[in-house]
């Protein structure tokens, strides 16, 4: 699976809404405005245009693919991520 970071999103709370629905049980809120989205087979603008970036501009946001990761974070994000990664469309 490729993972993709939302973050600086404008409406958070309307941006989550379609991130549960679109993405459940694959994605880590990381604070009130970021988010990990794991996906399978999908682009980064993909992911941007369902989470309401697009034309439709519910919210506006930046969305990047995660190629790699270093950081001080919780210990389960980055369990996350890897076990994300690994899974390979599984």
């Amino acid at each position: 699976m490729q993972v993709f970071v939302a973050f600086n999103i404008s409406r958070p709370a309307a941006v989550e809404g379609r991130i549960k629905e679109r993405y459940a049980g694959n994605f880590y809120k990381a604070s009130s405005s970021s988010f990990f989205i794991a996906t399978d087979g999908e682009t980064t603008r993909q992911v941007g245009e369902k989470l309401g970036f697009g034309e439709e501009k519910l919210a506006s946001g930046i969305v990047l693919p995660v190629t790699s990761y270093w950081g001080r974070y919780g210990k389960e994000l980055w369990e996350w991520i890897s076990v994300k990664m690994d899974a390979n469309g599984k």
